[in-house]
Parts: C-alpha cells; structure tokens; sequence
C-alpha cells in the first residue's frame, strides 16, 4: 500500500522509524490522533502504519465515549502514554512535572504521579550484568550480594552486598541495553519536538526543543555511572569541614561507567514524622541544617543536589543527616549565583525592578518582551503576600508565581533556575510540615545576604583587580607587537579588510541584478534602432532586411518581457 503524502526525506532522517511509529500508535491509543494529525507525523508513516495509528485513536473513541469525561481525562492519559513509552519519556514528564509556570495545574499534578519503579529484573540476569562489569578478580573481593533489590528503577538496579571484610555496601547496576534504547529515543524526540513548534506554534512558549535538551543532558549525565560516582565525591570534598552532613564512600576500584558501588547509608526518609520523633530526632535542628546544606551548595559552592526529595535526605543520630542519589547534580556560574541572591534579596524587599533586573540576567528574554508590563505583572501577584510576617509567606510559592508570569511573558526560566525553585519549594514543603514555625524566608534571605557581602566584598574586587591587571599586562605587552605588524601592511599594501554583512550582501546582489537589467536595456535600445533602421532600408536593398528587422523587433520584445516579469517577481517598481 502507498501514501501519497509519504515524506520520504523525513522519514530517511529518522535513524528508527519502527520505534516511531509505535510512539504515534501509544498515543493515538490514548486519544492524542488529532494532535498527531496536526503535527503532520503521519507523512513520516507508511499507508499502513497511518492505518494501525488511526485504528487505535477510534479504539480510544469508542471506549471512552463520554467527550467531556474524555477530556478532563487528557493528562491521565498522558502520563500512561508516558509510562508505557518507558525510560526516557517518564524522565520527560517528571521534567514536565516540576514546569508548573508552563503546564496546567492539572497536568503537572497528573505527571507527578509518573514512577519509575519497574519489575525488576531476575537475580541471574543482575549477577551476570555484574561479573561482566567487574570481572573474576574483582567479583572476588565481594562476599555476598543479596538476591532481593533495594530499590528497582527504570535505568539501574540497586543491591545491597558485603565486602570480604564484613563492610556492607550497595551495587548499582545498569540495566543491560538500556543506554541504547533511551539513545534512540531521544532522538526521536528531537524529532518531534521539531515537529511540534513548526505546526503547533501555542506549543513554542514551552520551548520544546530546549525541553528535550535538558532532558537529553539529565538522561546522558544519569547513564554515566562514573560522572556520577566524580559528582558525590566532589560534593562531599565540598562538605569535608561540616561534621553533620555525610555522603557514601565511592568504591573506585569496585566502579565503572555502568556500575557503581558505595558504602550503605542508614537512615529514616525525612518525610516519616512519626519515625524521626520515636528516634528522637530534633526536627528543627535537622531542618535547619538542612537548608544551610542547600543554600552552602548553591551559592558557596555553585554545585547542588538537583534532585532533594525526602527519599534522598536521610535523617541520622543526633540529627544529621546523609544524602543519597548523585545522578542529577548542577553547576551554578558565579555571575548566575550572584543575581539569584540579589532576586531572593529584592523578593523580601519588595523591589520588583530588582527581581526583574536580576531575573533578566539569568534568562533568556524575548526580544518582544514588554519589561514595564512585566514588572507591573510581579508585582500585583506578589504584593499581595508582602508586609505579612515571613511565617505568613512561602518563598517556593512567590518564585513560583515569577516563574509563571516570566512565562507568560515568553521569557520561561531556564530549567536549571527551575530544578533550583523545586528543589527549594519541595525542601520548604517538608519542613514545614515537619515543623510549622520553620521559617525559610527569613533564612534564605540572611544567607542571601552574606553571599552577597562576600561577592562584593574588598577582597573579591581584589581578585577582580588581578584578573583584570592580568589581562591588562598582556594586552600590553602584545599591542606594541602587532600595531607593527598593522602598520608594516598597510604601508606594504597587504592590509585587507573582510566585512561580512547578510545586508551587505543582499545590496550587493540588487546591485549585480541592476546592472544585469540595465545592460539587457541597452541591448533592446539597440535592436529596435537597428531594427528599425532595417526595416525602412528594405525598400531600397536587394536583399530582404526588412526579415532581419523584424527579427530584432521579436527578440527586442522578448528580452523586455523577461525583463518585466523579473522585476514583477521581486516585487521592487
């Protein structure tokens, strides 16, 4: 069977189109064909892979025949459509989880419910994966490794194990084949986030493209086990001199890029209340050390656990605390740090031209933006919630609201700005249900502060200084040099100047097309004068001119016509 409308250079460019095509089938299924149509993936299909597709969308028609049921149920089907799609698409809805400035509330809602948790894979097949990583050497040095899994997620396995010393350790395991599959997978979705903002323009505001981007970095950065194993021990070098935040040891030796081994870390989730309280954890020491933890790694260090959910903040004896889970771990630039203080800094302040200021720094503003509109936008969302007590405010809550109207205003925050705001809106939801007079703002805003002072300090400008008298002096010592080198060409006659300019180029094509006209001008002049000069000499010659006159005559009108429809075409009178 043929399709007519069949895009074959498309289709040759995409590197699986099996797997591509049962992506459109799983969301058909899920009553997604019209979106489908719209982007126009069907003229990547064959006739009878459009067939199948359009077979499972009138499935889902029929067994959901309510539309209005059908439509509030769009995000559940989302998120299935998601999970069934595996690995790489649960890690783009979790991503799209946390986008509450571009999603409806109800689909970000919907998508939080995405899970990872897999069934795990046989022991067999584990132990294998792991002799093949390590070999029969280093197989040797571990004793015992327990058949059931700690934890099984979509891209690794976790095991606990003891090495021949009795020390008690946990095995990550990759799962065999998992690397490729979610390769080929974010190719497709390259594909289609193209796709999406050449048809579906409503679409672009949410920057597909760069969505996948960052998906595409997490996902690659989370495969490399031994990127992992370098973030948690620079991260604890970070922490060398803070006594009450511990981290695994690294078992180098006992690593590779697709396994990784640590020391077992003991703990209660800090989300249990009741387990922290019966172990008489003092709750409010262990929050508080908890985002000096947080604010350390962002705006001392510039490094920070991205992924700081209850689950990965362990709650130790004497309240201290250990961190699990090294796999999504970002740098933040000083210049980047430095404008996040000053944004929390106008927040409690009330200086919605800083926020502003500093936001735009940090982001990639539209060309279109409307910054007075902007600001007056802030500010009514956020005046509402200033002059009460700190204890009345959430700080996750207020950077929310500017992350929806930057939004709103097609400058989006950029997705680590976004990991950032989570990971403290979600820290901030935790301690206070753990302690209801825990009092973020005020916190963040003293720590701000200081960070402040300190980049602005006399001896950070005293560095700034070398640096600067650094490039000074080298500058210096090489412009005498190559002002002779300047000077010796130009006198010579060997100085040349390239100037690269799209306009420049376009003028000098208009002016290449004018000269062109104006000579094929001139040749017509000619024609009908000699032409005509031919034609009233016929009379009086033995031979026939007055044929070649009317020649010249056609030949004339024809080089005007082309002329005329050269200039209709460009539209210039």
């Amino acid at each position: 069977m043929n399709n007519p409308t069949l895009n074959i250079p498309l289709r040759r460019q995409i590197r699986n189109v099996g797997r591509f095509a049962q992506i459109i089938n799983v969301f058909a299924r899920h009553g997604y064909w019209s979106v489908i149509q719209r982007m126009e993936m069907r003229k990547v299909l064959s006739a009878d892979e459009i067939q199948e597709a359009s077979s499972e969308s009138n499935e889902a028609t029929k067994s959901d025949a309510n539309p209005t049921a059908r439509l509030e149920g769009i995000p559940a089907h989302l998120r299935k459509s998601l999970e069934e799609l595996g690995p790489a698409f649960v890690k783009l809805g979790q991503i799209l989880a946390v986008r509450e400035d571009l999603l409806p509330i109800e689909f970000t809602d919907e998508l939080r419910k995405l899970h990872s948790n897999v069934d795990s894979l046989p022991f067999d097949v584990i132990k294998q994966r792991i002799q093949e990583e390590l070999g029969p050497e280093k197989m040797s040095q571990i004793s015992n490794i327990s058949p059931a899994p700690l934890a099984a997620g979509s891209i690794a396995q976790v095991h606990t194990a003891t090495l021949l010393d009795g020390t008690n350790i946990v095995i990550k395991v990759q799962r065999p084949g998992i690397k490729a599959q979610i390769e080929t997978d974010l190719d497709l979705m390259g594909t289609i986030a193209q796709l999406m903002e050449k048809y579906i323009p409503e679409s672009r505001f949410i920057r597909p493209a760069q969505l996948v981007q960052a998906l595409s970095d997490a996902l690659r950065s989370e495969l490399d086990f031994i990127r992992e194993a370098g973030s948690l021990s620079k991260m604890a070098t970070n922490f060398e001199e803070v006594s009450h935040i511990h981290f695994p040891t690294v078992y180098w030796n006992l690593s590779t890029s697709k396994l990784l081994t640590m020391s077992y870390m003991s703990g209660i989730p800090t989300d249990n209340r009741e387990k922290l309280i019966a172990a008489k954890i003092d709750v409010k020491k262990l929050m508080n050390r908890g985002l000096t933890m947080f604010m350390k790694m962002v705006f001392v260090d510039g490094f920070f656990h991205g992924d700081l959910h209850p689950g990965n903040i362990l709650a130790q004896e004497d309240s201290e605390i250990g961190l699990l889970d090294f796999g999504l771990v970002l740098r933040i630039a000083v210049r980047t740090r430095e404008n996040l203080a000053g944004l929390l800094l106008c927040l409690s302040r009330e200086d919605y031209e800083g926020m502003i200021t500093h936001y735009l720094e940090m982001a990639d503003p539209d060309s279109s933006l409307d910054i007075a509109k902007f600001q007056h936008d802030v500010a009514n969302a956020i005046s509402p919630f200033m002059g009460l007590s700190l204890k009345q405010t959430q700080s996750g809550a207020l950077l929310w609201d500017l992350a929806r109207i930057a939004a709103k205003h097609n400058t989006p925050f950029p997705q680590d700005l976004i990991i950032f705001v989570k990971t403290m809106a979600t820290f901030e939801g935790v301690a206070t249900r753990l302690d209801p007079d825990f009092n973020m703002m005020n916190q963040v805003e003293e720590f701000a502060g200081e960070i402040l002072a300190e980049l602005y300090s006399p001896k950070r400008f005293q560095e700034q200084a070398l640096s600067i008298g650094r490039d000074v002096a080298s500058l210096m010592r090489h412009a005498p040099i190559q002002t002779r080198k300047l000077l010796s060409a130009a006198l010579d006659g060997r100085l040349r100047m390239n100037i690269g300019s799209p306009d420049l180029v376009k003028l000098t094509k208009s002016v290449d097309r004018t000269g062109s006209r104006l000579s094929v001008a001139l040749i017509i002049g000619a024609l009908l004068i000699g032409s005509s000069i031919l034609t009233f000499a016929s009379g009086s010659s033995q031979v026939n001119v007055g044929m070649v006159g009317a020649g010249g005559f056609v030949l004339a009108g024809l080089l005007a016509f082309y002329i005329v429809v050269s200039i209709l075409r460009t539209g210039i009178f």
